[in-house]
């Protein structure tokens, strides 16, 4: 099994970068359908969640959280981040190589940061 807080706490490091709020995250056991329940929560008290599969591979995971995290950053705090580099476009996951990665949505290809290691500072081309 996973460890959703330290796959979460990879996507949450990257979207900080830069941006000084941040969610207080919950997470409840699986359910009898074997799904874990991943909830955040703002200063206002806005709560959005969503569930994983903690017996999936972490890639699929990592992934499903790098998708449904920052949505809640856009519903809390209207932001889209990650940003690309250079850009005011935020990047978006994609699986590459059986690992997850930010990506350039407009220009697929160009630019690519392992999620979990995502800075402000990283320049055009791959990280």
């Amino acid at each position: 099994m996973s460890n959703l807080e330290e796959l979460a706490e990879r996507v949450v490091r990257d979207l900080s970068a830069g941006f000084d709020k941040k969610p207080f995250i919950t997470y409840v056991n699986p359910n009898e359908e074997g799904f874990a329940k991943i909830f955040l929560r703002d200063d206002s008290g806005m709560t959005v969640g969503f569930g994983v599969n903690p017996l999936a591979p972490e890639v699929e995971i990592l992934y499903e959280m790098a998708y449904r995290i920052p949505t809640a950053y856009v519903e809390f705090y209207s932001v889209g981040l990650p940003v690309v580099p250079g850009t005011e476009r935020p990047a978006e996951p994609a699986i590459i190589d059986d690992s997850v990665a930010w990506e350039d949505p407009s220009q697929q290809g160009t630019w690519s940061c392992p999620v979990g290691e995502y800075r402000l500072d990283h320049g055009r081309g791959s990280a």
